[in-house]
């Protein structure tokens, strides 16, 4: 049975550690100055070679404190993380790109934390469900869920925009590469998604139709000049720029960043429809 689990955690890439034995739990094995994660000794409350705490005997107020701190630590590093891309999303990501990485919440992490926050803030709100020939016609209705459910992803498609317009314009710049370009980009839209969840609170608050209807009209002349002012800060702070000498270069990069969003979003919804109208 041994033999078998090794192999499992071979196969699966594990990393050996202390053997687990069978039997009873005995205190003694929790006592030994020796790290149950990694099998390497313990000179102080956390291991040197994995970063794991002593391991204890579990009793109740572990779990909830392990799980507290667990979620503190994700909830103060991506709201710092956040608190600080507001006024700095280039400076943050240029950081991250040169090693600070222990101050600043992984770019990824906090997308998907965003991205869940937003999916779920969308569904309470009913804000692209709320639409006014809803009722008029049950097939038309089904289709239009399709279609929603399908664009409730779109805000993905800034991430690729942000990314055409460093990668075109300062590919050449500072040595930044492929990956470090979307850094960039997956940081700069980190802020911009925490921007557009602020600018869908009040609809948490008045959801009626008339109300979400006003949101979305006047949501669509500011927040896309608010997205290319923040793409703006980022390509500057990131790729240091002079304003004096380098506005028409930062002026074509953020033209490419709003002219790719749109055609994207448009090739995005026509995508949509031709499966929606397919699986119809």
């Amino acid at each position: 049975m041994l033999i078998f689990r090794r192999a499992v955690d071979v196969a699966f890439g594990a990393r050996a550690g202390p053997v687990i034995p069978d039997g009873a739990v005995d205190e003694r094995w929790f006592a030994s100055q020796v790290c149950r994660n990694c099998g390497d000794s313990l000179t102080t409350p956390y291991c040197g070679a994995c970063g794991q705490k002593a391991a204890k005997r579990l009793a109740w107020r572990d779990i909830g404190r392990e799980s507290w701190d667990r979620l503190r630590l994700f909830e103060f590093r991506s709201v710092g993380t956040l608190a600080r891309l507001i006024v700095s999303p280039g400076r943050i990501a240029r950081e991250y790109v040169l090693g600070r990485r222990r101050s600043h919440m992984h770019p990824l992490k906090l997308l998907v934390a965003l991205v869940a926050v937003l999916v779920l803030m969308l569904a309470a709100n009913r804000y692209f469900i709320q639409y006014g020939f809803s009722g008029r016609n049950g097939d038309v209705d089904r289709m239009a869920e399709r279609v929603i459910a399908y664009a409730n992803w779109s805000f993905s498609l800034g991430i690729f925009s942000i990314f055409l317009g460093s990668w075109i314009i300062f590919r050449q710049r500072l040595g930044y590469n492929f990956i470090e370009h979307i850094v960039l980009a997956l940081y700069c839209q980190n802020i911009i998604l925490g921007l557009i969840i602020i600018n869908l609170l009040p609809t948490l608050i008045w959801n009626d139709p008339e109300f979400i209807g006003w949101h979305k009209m006047a949501s669509q002349y500011y927040v896309p000049a608010i997205k290319i002012l923040i793409v703006g800060i980022a390509y500057k702070q990131f790729f240091l720029l002079a304003l004096k000498s380098d506005w028409p270069r930062l002026a074509s990069a953020c033209l490419i960043y709003a002219g790719s969003a749109w055609i994207l979003l448009r090739i995005y919804a026509s995508a949509i429809l031709w499966l929606v109208s397919r699986s119809g």
